[in-house]
């Protein structure tokens, strides 16, 4: 007889309905400099919020070690490769020892999907004409992609390499619109941690210095489930009854006897209500007179497998 299996993913329904979007942003308004106590490498400024995901600092690596401005993150010491007023003829190239990082962390029970990073950015008269972002959704191995809108001041060169165009642009205007389009399988639906760095380079001098402000994050979290993925075996090893139950005791038959190694009772969230280990017998008993009235799933698990029925408590 044919298996079949059928793979429900929930996240067209219960899981996407305890989604909540973010824009999560960072105004650097803690940074200072020609003071007693300048800025460090770390942005001092209180880190974004939003529910189910922790915003980390920025901090910045292999460059100047004070801030260079107030109230945004901007720093000198970057690889040089540019030549005043030349806008043909670039020397240099992004050195991965020279960033600003920052990292999302996913809180504990919850994923987070990233759609795009908008950010404002600002050279100094002799700064890097070059910069780009990556991640280390892949080992920071590739340029996340870039794009500026309708900003004419900027381009995005191949390899999205964001390129501030012409030397004689004023360097006293921020330039805005800038955009990282994330999404994917890298940037969708992740409970580890990622870092973002942004990458800069082709200075005229190493004095030059280089911007960024306003870096707003924009994405949503969902409240994790292990609803996630269920799957629902239509020819299984396993009979649950009586469903719907009411009276508190569950059986679970084991045709072939199999060795379970967990039964868990999930509501329509994903949380364990009631669970049970090292199972081996044809019928097991389940005592559900503790859980609530309403929908759950039991998830028989094996060495090897696992196999999800449905549960009905109406007491």
């Amino acid at each position: 007889m044919i298996k079949k299996l059928l793979t429900i993913t929930l996240s067209a329904f219960a899981m996407m309905a305890n989604a909540q979007s973010f824009s999560a942003m960072y105004p650097f308004t803690g940074v200072t400099t020609n003071t007693a106590s300048p800025t460090g490498t770390v942005d001092p400024t209180p880190s974004p919020t939003a529910t189910g995901v922790t915003f980390g600092s920025f901090t910045a690596v292999g460059v100047n070690t004070v801030a260079a401005g107030s109230g945004s993150f901007s720093y000198s010491q970057w690889g040089i490769g540019a030549t005043n007023a030349n806008d043909a003829t670039f020397t240099g190239s992004l050195s991965t020892s020279q960033y600003y990082n920052v990292a999302i962390t996913p809180a504990s029970g919850y994923s987070v999907s990233l759609t795009s990073i908008t950010f404002n950015m600002l050279r100094s008269s002799t700064g890097p004409r070059n910069w780009a972002w990556r991640s280390d959704a892949n080992a920071f191995a590739t340029n996340l992609t870039a794009s500026v809108g309708t900003n004419t001041n900027i381009s995005v060169q191949t390899g999205n390499n964001f390129f501030w165009s012409m030397d004689t642009y004023t360097t006293s205007v921020q330039q805005k619109a800038l955009t990282v389009t994330l999404g994917g399988a890298s940037f969708t639906g992740f409970t580890n941690p990622v870092n973002f760095r942004c990458y800069a380079w082709n200075a005229e001098t190493t004095a030059g210095t280089f911007r960024i402000d306003t870096v707003i994050f924009n994405g949503s979290t969902t409240l994790a489930s292990g609803l996630a993925t269920l799957n629902f075996d239509l020819n299984s090893n396993f009979n649950v009854y009586p469903v719907p139950n009411n009276d508190g005791i569950v059986y679970i038959e084991n045709k072939n006897a199999l060795e379970l190694s967990s039964i868990e009772v999930l509501d329509m969230l994903g949380n364990v209500v009631l669970s049970s280990k090292n199972e081996v017998a044809s019928k097991i008993k389940l005592n559900v007179s503790d859980v609530s009235n309403g929908n759950y799933f039991i998830r028989i698990n094996t060495a090897n497998s696992s196999t999800t029925k449905k549960l009905v408590i109406l007491k």
